[in-house]
């Protein structure tokens, strides 16, 4: 069973205690760029919500005060560091306004962020940008940092004259004294404190508009090209979401803009996203790759978190939940179900590794110690994926309904699961609370389901049983799951057509009877795949065929790919190689690339190998690419890889798979075409990092000189990155001196600037498996303030000390070593039963003798003896 999220001695956190309603900020503030200062005043208009107030606290983490005022009076003050106690001088009725001043200086280790040029990074531009998402706001201004609290807002910033800022709502004036530029926003609704920004620097204005809406791209100058390619579709998602949600875009302008070195993938601002620039796109990443996923997260929110908002940070998949849920909704009205189910796809299996790799909770969840340890799969993944469940109970007008009521009721305001269930009661007059119950407020998991498909010629009835297997326990739920069957016969009135028959499973085993005309030619189990649930099918090589030929939607097609996949023979190789020359979508033609790579067979190597060439998508050249690397010292498939790595691609993204492709198959001419490949730039370094990881594959102990030199401070991040996970997989579970060497070099990193460098090392060192990194993993836990850093380094620390990473390494040799097994008995019988056709005797000439235990068996049995022996100690 996974893990449970809290960690030991985690108190569940509940939203603050408020004695005044912050109705307006104002922050009049200065940039000192070179010194990586901010300095100036804030103001906080109030009104008392206690009766006899007569003391605020405010949140100011490291933030020189120097004076306090009230109603324009100095009054007392107490600063520790983390809070501000302002007096008020006397006790206050309740509905009394006072205005408080605050003037502050800061050089932020959170919250603000200066980047600029230095000698690892001389091209790098400067700019300063915020980043207030959870609670880091009050790392550069004084304020009540929580969501729950809303206010309208204004910023007055000066920065040196050659830069521009930007800043929530409407530009209300820009002026130029000496070298240096003021420029005054206003925004006049109220928004919650974590939504307040401010980005600046040398940065080019891309002007458009929606309707009456302005639009601004800002960016880096001399990248205005990427950023119009990047952001061009923002008008028509805008179009998309309005109607999707019932309600207008809600302010009047939205700006985008790109800094240096993020620390998310996107901020959604008030009026004002923030991205990574990482998301400019050169033309020819843009061949085969786009940035929508993330612009349509970052305007949804706009809606879903901006506009109505999470009351406590434990609701915050009522934020996340929505705006990843955007993404699935903008790819299916631009590029059509089948493009936008692949979303759907990838959410449940990033939603699965996190659930049986790291920890299982409830997706609404209050026992945390820092609010970003819930910005996880569960809130983002499987939230999306409860939200796509949801409207296949409602139906899609009255889903549309449900978020047109819910904000509206609920605009500038805050929200609770429970505010979404009673929109879907107050809307459609259906209670859903046993939904919300399973999914998000009580259970965890999911189901996890063994689905038969049975035939009756004499009674012409079709038989589904499933049976739901997961654990019922904890917080375990068994599930309650409307889910459809879908038939398709050859005979009959509808003949050809689907027919879906719509059933609930409520108990642990069902066994559901239908009649139909003939036999079925495809029996689809929850057709789209909109349960969030794991599903093993158990039906004949016929159905999946006929369903891979000519199932309705992509996502089922790419399902009996996978199942042909792993059933192989003769017929599921024929079907694979079948569709993948003729499939009209893509993303199936890669799908049984895939398969066909599982296969391993000469037939499939053969297909593949053709299909390099004949494939006209990169996205299926790509998979075409991944799956000749499954066909590890065949020298045509080595033939088939060496000329793109050698030569490239026209996408950068077939280009690197190719190099980590030809480090699977392990090929004599790895070392040195990788190495080369490793030269290369690329759009996110995308190539020399699957050349690096093409060398970990390729077990090439000699890389690893040039793996520490790309992980080195000056070198591309996504590279670097890369390098380290190399690194770690040449070190993996060896405690010879080139892995103590390799792990030291890791470790060093893990002090690193550059935050994903240091989370990237973390993940290497949980690969590593050694306890030696313990004391280097305790030291990010006491010197860092970002709470991912810290929470993942307890989480590796608890599987160093109890061993799990030699566990998983012992429990998959096992699975290997099962596998070799498996397909040795297989081969075994095939050969005895050519053996008794050749012989005539109808049974084998011989009985097989008994085989020694192979190398990796040995292997396997030798750990699991220690790592027995090591328990018991």
């Amino acid at each position: 069973m996974s893990r449970e999220f809290a960690l030991p001695g985690t108190r569940p956190k509940f939203a603050r205690d408020r004695v005044v309603d912050v109705e307006h900020v104002k922050l009049v503030l200065a940039l000192d760029p070179p010194n990586k200062r901010v300095s100036g005043t804030a103001e906080l208009t109030c009104a008392v919500l206690a009766a006899d107030t007569g003391w605020v606290v405010l949140d100011a983490v490291e933030l020189a005060i120097a004076a306090v005022r009230v109603d324009g009076a100095p009054t007392t003050f107490a600063a520790d560091g983390a809070k501000l106690r302002i007096d008020l001088g006397a006790p206050r009725p309740i509905g009394h306004r006072a205005v408080l001043a605050i003037d502050y200086a800061a050089t932020p280790r959170r919250g603000l962020y200066f980047v600029g040029p230095d000698a690892g990074y001389p091209d790098k531009p400067s700019q300063a940008w915020t980043q207030g998402q959870d609670e880091d706001s009050r790392h550069w201004f004084p304020c009540f940092d929580q969501p729950h609290e809303k206010a309208t807002t204004e910023l007055i910033v000066t920065v040196p004259r050659a830069w521009f800022a930007l800043s929530n709502g409407e530009l209300k004036a820009d002026t130029v004294e000496g070298d240096r530029r003021t420029l005054h926003y206003a925004l006049d609704v109220p928004h919650s404190c974590y939504l307040v920004t401010l980005a600046a620097g040398e940065l080019a204005t891309l002007e458009h508009r929606w309707r009456d809406v302005r639009l601004t791209y800002h960016v880096q100058r001399g990248r205005e090209d990427d950023a119009e390619r990047s952001l061009a579709r923002t008008p028509t998602m805008m179009d998309v979401l309005s109607a999707r949600f019932g309600v207008d875009y809600p302010y009047t302008s939205y700006a985008q803009v790109f800094v240096a070195d993020f620390i998310f993938g996107g901020m959604e601002n008030t009026t004002a996203t923030t991205l990574t620039d990482v998301a400019l796109l050169d033309a020819r990443a843009a061949i085969d790759d786009d940035v929508d996923a993330l612009v349509a997260h970052e305007l949804a929110h706009q809606w879903f978190g901006d506009l109505v908002t999470c009351r406590d940070w434990s609701e915050g998949w009522l934020n996340e939940g929505f705006a990843t849920y955007s993404e699935y909704l903008w790819r299916e009205a631009h590029e059509g179900r089948d493009a936008a189910d692949l979303e759907l796809d990838d959410w449940l299996h990033t939603y699965f590794g996190e659930d049986s790799g790291r920890y299982r909770r409830p997706i609404a969840c209050r026992h945390f110690e820092e609010p970003i340890d819930v910005f996880d799969h569960h809130l983002y993944d499987k939230g999306g994926r409860v939200l796509h469940m949801l409207r296949q109970v409602l139906g899609d007008a009255s889903f549309t309904a449900v978020l047109r009521h819910y904000l509206t009721k609920h605009r500038h305001g805050s929200v609770e699961t429970r505010d979404l269930a009673r929109a879907v009661e107050d809307t459609t007059g259906r209670v859903l609370d046993w939904f919300f119950s399973q999914w998000v407020i009580d259970g965890a998991g999911h189901p996890e389901l063994a689905v038969g498909v049975a035939w009756d010629p004499d009674t012409k009835l079709a038989t589904i049983t499933v049976e739901q297997k997961q654990k019922v326990e904890g917080k375990t739920p068994l599930f309650r799951l409307p889910v459809v069957l879908r038939f398709r016969t050859a005979a009959g009135p509808h003949g050809g057509d689907d027919v879906d028959v719509p059933v609930e499973i409520t108990e642990a085993r069902h066994a559901f009877h239908v009649a139909l005309p003939a036999e079925p030619t495809q029996a689809i189990f929850d057709p789209g795949g909109t349960l969030l649930a794991s599903v093993e099918c158990d039906k004949s090589v016929a159905l999946w065929a006929a369903e891979l030929a000519g199932a309705t939607l992509g996502l089922d097609r790419i399902h009996a790919a996978r199942a042909l996949g792993g059933k192989g023979g003769a017929r599921a190789e024929a079907a694979l190689i079948a569709a993948l020359g003729g499939d009209a979508f893509w993303a199936v033609r890669g799908a049984a690339a895939t398969a066909l790579g599982v296969t391993r067979t000469p037939g499939a190597r053969d297909a593949l190998v053709r299909a390099v060439v004949a494939e006209p998508h990169p996205k299926a050249r790509r998979a075409i690419v991944r799956a000749l690397g499954d066909f590890r010292g065949d020298e045509r498939a080595i033939a088939a890889l060496e000329p793109l790595v050698a030569g490239g691609d026209p996408s950068y993204y077939v280009e690197a798979e190719a190099c980590l492709a030809l480090g699977r198959t392990r090929a004599a001419s790895a070392p040195r075409l990788l190495r080369e490949a490793a030269r290369r730039d690329s759009h996110a370094d995308v190539i020399r990092a699957h050349a690096y990881k093409g060398l970990a594959e390729a077990r090439d102990d000699a890389a690893l000189p040039l793996l520490l030199d790309g992980s080195a401070w000056g070198k591309v991040s996504q590279g670097r990155r890369a390098a380290v996970a190399a690194l770690a997989m040449l070190a993996r579970g060896r405690r010879d001196r080139d892995a103590r060497d390799a792990r030291e070099a890791i470790e060093r990193l893990l002090e690193d600037g550059d935050f994903r460098v240091q989370a990237s090392a973390i993940e290497a060192l949980a690969v590593i498996g050694d306890p030696a990194a313990v004391g280097a993993l305790r030291k990010v836990i006491d010197r860092e303030l970002d709470g991912r850093l810290r929470r993942r380094s307890k989480e590796v620390i608890r599987d160093l000390e109890e061993g799990r990473g030699r566990d998983e390494e012992v429990k998959k040799l096992r699975d290997e070593v099962d596998g070799l097994r498996g397909g040795l008995a297989k081969l075994r019988d095939q050969v005895e039963k050519l053996e008794a056709v050749v012989t005539g005797s109808g049974k084998p000439s011989k009985p097989s003798k008994p085989r020694k235990p192979d190398k990796a068996a040995k292997k396997a049995a030798r750990a699991e003896r220690k790592d027995k022996a090591k328990k018991k100690r």
